[in-house]
C-alpha cells in the first residue's frame, strides 16, 4: 500500500470514468456529472449507475431506476425529474460492500489496485438487475420497497406508491404514499398535490387493467 494521499473526486473521475463508460456503453449512458450516469433511451424509465462518496476516502457503487412520473421533495415542496441531468435515484442497489468499494485515500497506486475488476463486477450486477426488469419493473421495485432497510431510502416509497399506482394496486400504492409523506413531511399545500399525482397515476394503471 501506497503512502496517505487523499485524491480528488475528479482524479478518481478520471480513473473510473473511461472504464465504466466502456463498460455500460457510452452510446446509452451519459454521464451527467462526475462518477453519475444516465440512460434515458427508455424514458420515462430511466436507468442510473453511480460511485457515491463514502466517510473514510471512498467511494461505493449504487444501480437502479429514475422515474419521470415520480416526483420528490425539495424543501417541502412537490418537484419533478423528468430530464437527463435531473434525474435522482428513485429506487436503487445500494453495492457499498468490501468487494466493490474503491478507497480513494492512497494515491493512484492505491485506487488501481483491484480496480478494473470491481468495477466490471459493479456493472454485471447492475446490469443483471435491469436485466430483471425488462420483464416486470413495476413489481420489482415494489419488492425492493418490502426488503429488510427498505425503509432509510428516501424516495423508494413514492417509487413504490407509483408503481403500484401503475400496476393497478390502489391499496398498496396509497399506503406506500401515507408513508412516503410521514416520512417527508412536506409542506402542508404541498400534500394534496402528492395524492393528485397518484390518482393521476392509479387512473392511468386501472384504466390499463380494464382494457
Amino acid at each position: 500500500m501506497s503512502d496517505f494521499n487523499l485524491l480528488t473526486i475528479s482524479a478518481v473521475q478520471s480513473h473510473i470514468g473511461p472504464a465504466i463508460a466502456t463498460y455500460l456503453g457510452a452510446d446509452r449512458f451519459v454521464e451527467v456529472k462526475p462518477l453519475h450516469w444516465v440512460d434515458s433511451k427508455d424514458a420515462p424509465v430511466r436507468r442510473v449507475f453511480a460511485y457515491v462518496q463514502l466517510k473514510g476516502g471512498v467511494v461505493a457503487p449504487r444501480w437502479g431506476y429514475s422515474f419521470d412520473f415520480v416526483p420528490h421533495l425539495v424543501a417541502g415542496k412537490m418537484q419533478w425529474h423528468r430530464t437527463e441531468k435531473s434525474a435522482i435515484f428513485d429506487a436503487f442497489i445500494d453495492g457499498q460492500s468490501a468487494e466493490l468499494n474503491l478507497s480513494y485515500m492512497w494515491g493512484e497506486q492505491g485506487l488501481l489496485e483491484g480496480m478494473t475488476s470491481r468495477l466490471s463486477s459493479a456493472v454485471r450486477q447492475a446490469q443483471d438487475f435491469w436485466q430483471l426488469g425488462r420483464q416486470a419493473i413495476y413489481d420489482q421495485v415494489a419488492t425492493l420497497s418490502n426488503r429488510p432497510g427498505a425503509g432509510t431510502y428516501t424516495q423508494l416509497p413514492a417509487a413504490a406508491a407509483f408503481c403500484h399506482a401503475l400496476s393497478g394496486r390502489e391499496e398498496d400504492a396509497r399506503r406506500a404514499m401515507a408513508a412516503y409523506i410521514e416520512r417527508g413531511k412536506p409542506r402542508e399545500d404541498t400534500v394534496p398535490k402528492l395524492w393528485a399525482a397518484l390518482d393521476g397515476a392509479l387512473e392511468s394503471g386501472l384504466g390499463r387493467q380494464t382494457v
